[in-house]
């Protein structure tokens, strides 16, 4: 554990609080070292740098990772690799997608970072190609606010508030993070004010098997590893979706933290059906109980159950999250490094923070770079509840690092070098990469990698 004692709180409304009762330590690293400094300058000044190369890989990985634990694909889209899971009615990929952004600065400093993408990769890939990276270059990389808020307003005018351009912005910033860190030698966390905890109290999320046998077998065996507790992925018939909580509720009693993710499948009066069951139960959260643009549906939710509503995977911005706390809409906040990047991410949780929300960062399908990400942002959280953690996800994550994210005890331990903490594996992504892009000053080239 981290050494902070905490006690999760009710309010009225279901909005769920954690207290804390910890100093900050102080940084785990040092100053700049002297080799970042070249000659002529001043002992301690940090040295002048500017993004000179921006590459972006559009990543497929053939690790197949059912929500349902199944092991066919109905619903296939032909032509493609992608079908509609018929619980929830939303499109997947029978594979990992995304696409990764790495800039490389004239000193020769690399900075990586994920627009998470796990269908149509090559979305995010145009809009970084095309835009955004040209809009980097010969930029200081230092200034991750600055440059995070002009990229943002680029299509403002045009209407874009979110989706993909924001899932493209936060690559980039990301990787302006990893850069930041690496510049001034130390890990993102510290950066971002300070790390809190070294390792992340974690729930195993997703029961991903394919019997209700084994999805309770699977959650007696996540609390044996250490883990926290359990999330389940629930879309069935109100009936089966019912017995399903109570059976794992009844598998792992009272203590461990238990939360049920709808993912916006129920309408308002089935989603309260089952939020009732939770009530009686004290679960941590119902998440993503309602179609994502129903603010007022999860408001009334949010009123009439004790268990507190968990809102934010498909929100991006501050001003996306605002009318959601404005409403009492969400009793835990939920957002994704992947999808905002790091700056919007920490302006959100200060955002939660404001009105009383303790955040929970979502992470899903992602590579080594997102999950790295994830819990930097995480260790520097004065309001973090718990991490989400996808056990069967990480090994095909680690494949991109030289280096393995590691889990221990059921805690997750928080990289501690420079910027993200990890040495990304170029080698392996080049491996798995459809297409390559570098973009430069004098325009994009595609390169043509031998993929295995």
């Amino acid at each position: 554990m981290d050494g902070s004692r905490s006690e999760l709180r009710r309010r009225p409304g279901g909005v769920a609080t954690i207290a804390f009762s910890r100093r900050r330590p102080p940084p785990a690293h040092g100053p700049s070292s002297s080799a970042l400094r070249r000659p002529g300058r001043r002992t301690g000044e940090t040295p002048s740098v500017t993004v000179e190369q921006i590459e972006v890989f559009v990543f497929k990985l053939a690790h197949h990772y059912k929500v349902a634990g199944t092991t066919d694909s109905p619903g296939q889209l032909p032509g493609t690799d992608y079908y509609r899971e018929p619980q929830w009615k939303h499109a997947y990929s029978n594979g990992t997608e995304t696409c990764l952004v790495k800039l490389t600065t004239d000193s020769g400093l690399v900075g990586w970072g994920e627009s998470q993408a796990p269908l149509l990769p090559r979305v995010p890939a145009a809009v970084v190609t095309d835009l955004l990276g040209p809009a980097v270059l010969g930029r200081d990389p230092l200034k991750t606010a600055v440059l995070h808020d002009e990229l943002t307003h680029l299509m403002h005018a045009r209407g874009h508030f979110g989706s993909f351009l924001y899932d493209a912005v936060a690559g980039i910033d990301t990787a302006l993070w990893d850069l930041k860190g690496k510049i001034l030698q130390q890990p993102i966390c510290e950066l971002l004010g300070g790390s809190f905890r070294p390792t992340l109290r974690c729930y195993m999320s997703g029961l991903r098997e394919p019997t209700l046998e084994g999805r309770v077998a699977a959650a007696k065996g996540a609390l044996a590893q250490g883990y926290a507790g359990v999330k389940i992925f629930t879309g069935q018939a109100l009936e089966k979706a019912g017995a399903e909580i109570e059976a794992v509720a009844d598998a792992i009693g009272s203590g461990p933290f238990l939360a049920v993710d709808l993912i916006c499948g129920y309408a308002l009066p089935a989603a309260l059906h089952l939020g009732r069951l939770l009530d009686a139960r004290r679960a941590a959260w119902l998440e993503a109980p309602l179609a994502p643009q129903d603010v007022a549906g999860h408001a009334r939710l949010a009123e009439s159950l004790a268990t507190p509503i968990a809102v934010g995977e498909v929100l991006r911005s501050v001003a996306e999250f605002l009318p959601w706390f404005q409403q009492r809409a969400l009793g835990v906040a939920q957002p994704d490094v992947t999808r905002c990047g790091v700056t919007e991410a920490q302006r959100i949780a200060d955002l939660a923070r404001a009105f009383d929300v303790p955040t929970a960062l979502h992470v899903g399908v992602c590579t080594g770079i997102g999950v790295a990400a994830t819990w930097q942002v995480a260790a520097a959280l004065p309001d973090y509840l718990i991490q989400e953690h996808q056990p069967k996800m990480l090994p095909a994550a680690n494949r991109t690092l030289r280096e393995p994210l590691v889990e221990k005890d059921g805690m997750l331990v928080v990289p501690a070098a420079p910027g993200l903490g990890v040495e990304v594996d170029e080698e392996a992504i080049r491996a798995h990469a459809e297409e390559h892009w570098v973009v430069t000053p004098n325009g994009k080239t595609l390169k043509q990698e031998n993929r295995s």
